[in-house]
């Protein structure tokens, strides 16, 4: 994928993966669900303004440079930081952007978020985390983003998210997502199932394995779901057999207690414009149509939905101001400010 009107969505901060007082966790990976290191730009440049998925990513300038080991020996030292930040806390939130999302405007969500909370910076740790889900201010250019953004952000779970809650243990994790961050949130939990051809490229043209991700650690936590505007479906759920050709429904870990979903048969983009295509194109008629949450609660009890029906919005900004929002926080126990 090739476009001038498509760009990556890369961090504005040379510290992107940082501590923000007084309980915040900056986290930020790029289209392989590596972890932007300190001073980033000065070892890995800008990515192009092309928006070409396949000439530029962390792992890929570091395997040209033969900085690989430094890539990865980051990534240690901060989840080992993060682990030590978060041990004396009880609850640790978790906040997903979706696709064509850039960071600063889901910046601006992310802290009324933080803000509608009712926190003790003593005992809870807020995690932004930011995924490369692609963004243009191309109203024709959405679809080009969307197809590319639906592996990257399965790419951002299984290999950034992921990485990030096996450094927390013993704790309650609250994983509030808007969008395709359903894909990253689901990705991080269970496997992911890559195509064939994206496969080969990203070890070809990025020098990234899709099934070298580690598994998810089964470390003592209490994890509860918030997806609003899930942009995911069936499929999402759903692992296929290479051997067989078959596919079967995920095991989630035990850890993850709770998903709470949101359902809009008015949303505008989850219907992608005429309903008949919610569950096609890589779908996201899990958001869109009750019936498939009622289909998902039979193998999933943990799963719940609140409906949402009447917003024309799918913007984040719109789902975390609806009052319906709080009412949801409030059903998994958590309370808000105003």
């Amino acid at each position: 994928m090739v476009s001038c009107d498509i760009a990556h969505n890369v961090p504005k901060d040379p510290y992107p993966n940082s501590f923000d007082k007084p309980n915040i966790v900056n986290s930020f990976v790029d289209q392989n669900g590596n972890f932007y290191p300190d001073n980033w730009r000065k070892t890995y440049g800008e990515p192009p303004k092309s928006g070409d998925v396949n000439a530029y990513s962390l792992m890929k300038i570091a395997t040209e440079k033969g900085i690989e080991s430094q890539l990865k020996g980051f990534e240690k030292t901060r989840m080992l930081a993060v682990g030590s930040k978060v041990k004396a806390k009880d609850r640790v939130f978790i906040f997903v952007h979706g696709f064509n999302a850039p960071s600063d405007e889901v910046n601006e969500s992310y802290e009324y978020m933080r803000k509608l909370l009712k926190l003790n910076p003593n005992k809870d740790e807020v995690v932004k985390f930011y995924w490369d889900g692609l963004h243009t201010t191309n109203p024709f250019g959405g679809a080009k983003v969307w197809f590319s953004a639906t592996s990257f952000s399965q790419m951002a779970g299984e290999f950034g998210l992921r990485n990030l809650l096996n450094s927390i243990s013993n704790k309650k994790i609250i994983l509030i997502s808007h969008s395709r961050g359903a894909s990253v949130v689901l990705s991080a939990l269970s496997s992911a199932t890559f195509s064939e051809s994206f496969a080969k490229g990203t070890l070809e043209n990025h020098n990234v394995d899709v099934d070298a991700a580690k598994k998810l650690a089964e470390n003592g936590n209490d994890i509860t779901c918030i997806m609003l505007a899930p942009a995911i479906g069936l499929d999402d759920f759903k692992i296929r057999d290479v051997t067989s050709g078959t596919d079967s429904f995920c095991t989630l870990s035990k850890q993850v207690k709770k998903i709470h979903i949101t359902i809009n048969n008015t949303d505008v983009m989850l219907k992608k414009f005429v309903g008949f295509l919610s569950n096609k194109l890589k779908a996201t008629d899990l958001g869109y149509k009750a019936d498939v949450c009622n289909e998902l609660v039979k193998h999933y009890p943990i799963m719940k939905y609140t409906d949402f029906t009447g917003m024309k919005s799918h913007d984040f900004n719109k789902y975390i101001r609806n009052p319906k929002f709080k009412s949801m926080l409030k059903a998994e126990g958590i309370a808000v400010n105003r």
